[in-house]
C-alpha cells in the first residue's frame, strides 16, 4: 500500500481527515520521519523517511511499539515524553543516540500532541530528524509550528462546521442529525448501565393560525422564544432538538416516567403562562415516553408519539404519557403497573408513628392511581382511587395540624395555609376529573410532585424536630 493510501485510510478511520495529518505528514518536509502514534504507544502511520531512519523499509512500522523498535534507555525517554504530551504539553524536545542494525543515529525527536475536535489528545505525532544528515534544525522547527498552528485553526474549524451542521439555524437547538448521535449513547447507557432515559414531545397548538393570521415572521419569533423558553427550564443533561415544524423533542437522561411527566407539566404551565409578542398566549401538547431497554428508537418514539395524539385530540394545552408499556423478560408480569412506582424509603419517616402511618398511606393510594391511570383501567375506577386519596389527604392534613401544633412548632399556621392551598388544588382537579376535562398529566403532576416530592419530602421535614419533645 503507498504512503497516500495509508494516510487515506488513516485518516478516515479515526474521522479526522482535515485535521492537518496530511500536512504534517505529505510533502516530507525537509526530509523529517514524521510518525503518529496512538495513546497505547502503537505506531499507526509513518512516512518514509521515518522507514528510511529506522531501516525497516522492509517491514511495516503500524502496529510496533518503541520497545519493538529501541534499546530500553532510548524507550524510557520516548516514554517520558509521551506523557509530558498527554498531561497538556504543547511540545517536547528530545536528543536522541541509538543503534540502528549496526549504525549509530544521533537524531532530534520533537513530539506534538494531535487533537480531535473536542481538544482531546488523540495521538501523538513525532517529527524525527537525523543530525548527521541535516543540520537544519531551527527551519524544521520553524516548520513544525507553523503546521502545528495550522493544524489547531483546522480543528477550530471543524468544531465550528459541527456545530453548524448539528443545530437549527432559526432556533439555535439541535438538529435531528444531532439527536441521533446523542441517541446511540444514551439508549447504550440506558441497555448496559440500566439508566432511565425519557423523552418529550412538545407540538405547538394550532401553529398553523399563528402563521395564518400574524405571517410567519411572527411564527419564528414564536418558535425561537419557545425554545429559549423550554432550553430555560431543562437541566443541563436534557437537550432540546427542533423534530421539525412547531415539534420539538427533549431528550432527559437519567430521568424515568415520573420525573419527565413533571418536567412536561412545569414546561406546559410555563408556555401557558408566557406572553409572545405580537401574537399573546400560546400553548403546547406534549407527549411523555420512557424508553424500554429492548425497544428500538422507533418503537420509543412511536409510543410517545402516541401520547401526543391523544393530548391533542383531547383538547390540547395538556401533558400525555405512554402507557402501552411493552412487555419485557418476565413473560407475564403487569410491567404497566410497576412502570411508574413511588417508593416509600425509611429516611422519610419522622417518628411520629400516626403521620408516618398516613404517609406511607399517601405512597400507596397514589401508587394504585397511577397504576391504574398506566393500566387504562376504566374512568369510574380511577375516580373511585381519586376520592380514597383526596379524603386520606384531607383527613392526614387534619391529623398533621393537631399533631403539630401540640409539638409547638412555630410554622404550623404557615404549613395549614399550604394544606388550604393543596385541598383547594385537589378540589378543582376533582371537578375537572369528575366533568371529564382532567388530563391524567395534571393528575400525575398534583399526586407525584405538588404533594409527595414538594409538601411530604420537603415542607413536612421543617416539623420533623419538634416532633421529638412530644
Amino acid at each position: 500500500m503507498i504512503e497516500n493510501d495509508l494516510i487515506y485510510n488513516f485518516a478516515k478511520q479515526h474521522v479526522i481527515g482535515a485535521s492537518g495529518l496530511v500536512a504534517m505528514l505529505m510533502p516530507q518536509t525537509f526530509g523529517a520521519g514524521i510518525a503518529v502514534k496512538s495513546l497505547d504507544g502503537r505506531y499507526q502511520l509513518v512516512n518514509k523517511a521515518m522507514e528510511n531512519l529506522l531501516c525497516s523499509s522492509t517491514y511495516p512500522l503500524a502496529g510496533m511499539t518503541d520497545t519493538d523498535l529501541f534499546p530500553a534507555e532510548v524507550v524510557t525517554q520516548l516514554e517520558r515524553s509521551d506523557q509530558q504530551i498527554m498531561k497538556g504539553v504543547a511540545a517536547v524536545n528530545e536528543a536522541l543516540n541509538f543503534s540502528v542494525k549496526g549504525l549509530f543515529v544521533q537524531c532530534l525527536w520533537l513530539k506534538f500532541p494531535v487533537h480531535g475536535p473536542d481538544g482531546q489528545v488523540l495521538f501523538i505525532g513525532a517529527a524525527v530528524i537525523d543530525l548527521a544528515r541535516h543540520q537544519d534544525v531551527v527551519k524544521l522547527q520553524e516548520a513544525l509550528g507553523r503546521l502545528q498552528l495550522a493544524n489547531q485553526e483546522l480543528q477550530r474549524n471543524l468544531a465550528e462546521l459541527d456545530h453548524v451542521a448539528s443545530t437549527d439555524k432559526l432556533t439555535g437547538t439541535w438538529n435531528r442529525r444531532r439527536l441521533a448521535e446523542a441517541l446511540v449513547n444514551e439508549m447504550d447507557r440506558l441497555r448496559r448501565y440500566n439508566h432511565p432515559l425519557s423523552l418529550l414531545i412538545i407540538d405547538i397548538d394550532f401553529f398553523k393560525k399563528v402563521n395564518d393570521v400574524h405571517g410567519h415572521t411572527a411564527g419564528d419569533k414564536v418558535l425561537t422564544m419557545l425554545a429559549s423558553l423550554v432550553q430555560s427550564t431543562l437541566r443541563t443533561s436534557d437537550s432540546l432538538t427542533r423534530w421539525g415544524g412547531e415539534e420539538f423533542i427533549v431528550l432527559c437522561p437519567n430521568s424515568t416516567m415520573s420525573t419527565a411527566v413533571v418536567l412536561a407539566e412545569r414546561l406546559r404551565e410555563s408556555v401557558n403562562q408566557t406572553i409572545f409578542p405580537d401574537v399573546g398566549n400560546i400553548t403546547v401538547s406534549l407527549g411523555v415516553a420512557e424508553c424500554i431497554s429492548n425497544e428500538t428508537w422507533e418503537q420509543w418514539f412511536n409510543r410517545a408519539d402516541a401520547a401526543l395524539y391523544r393530548a391533542k385530540s383531547g383538547g390540547r394545552n395538556q401533558t400525555q404519557f405512554a402507557a402501552e408499556v411493552p412487555t419485557q423478560l418476565d413473560a407475564g408480569e403487569n410491567v404497566a403497573a410497576n412502570f411508574v412506582k413511588l417508593t416509600w424509603h425509611p429516611a422519610y419517616e419522622s417518628g411520629n408513628t400516626n403521620i408516618d402511618d398516613q404517609h406511607r398511606g399517601l405512597f400507596g393510594d397514589a401508587n394504585k392511581i397511577l397504576g391504574a391511570m398506566l393500566t387504562g383501567r376504566p374512568p369510574e375506577e380511577v375516580a373511585v382511587l381519586v376520592k380514597t386519596l383526596l379524603d386520606d389527604v384531607a383527613k392526614h392534613f387534619h391529623d398533621e395540624e393537631i399533631t403539630i401544633a401540640a409539638a409547638g412548632y412555630p410554622g404550623a399556621p404557615t404549613h395549614a395555609k399550604m394544606h388550604q392551598k393543596l385541598m383547594a388544588d385537589a378540589s378543582e382537579l376533582a371537578l375537572g376529573f369528575d366533568a371529564g376535562t382532567l388530563n391524567i398529566g395534571e393528575l400525575f403532576k398534583f399526586i407525584a410532585h405538588d404533594v409527595i416530592a414538594r409538601h411530604i419530602l420537603k415542607a413536612d421535614r421543617e416539623y420533623f424536630p419538634y416532633l421529638k419533645a412530644l
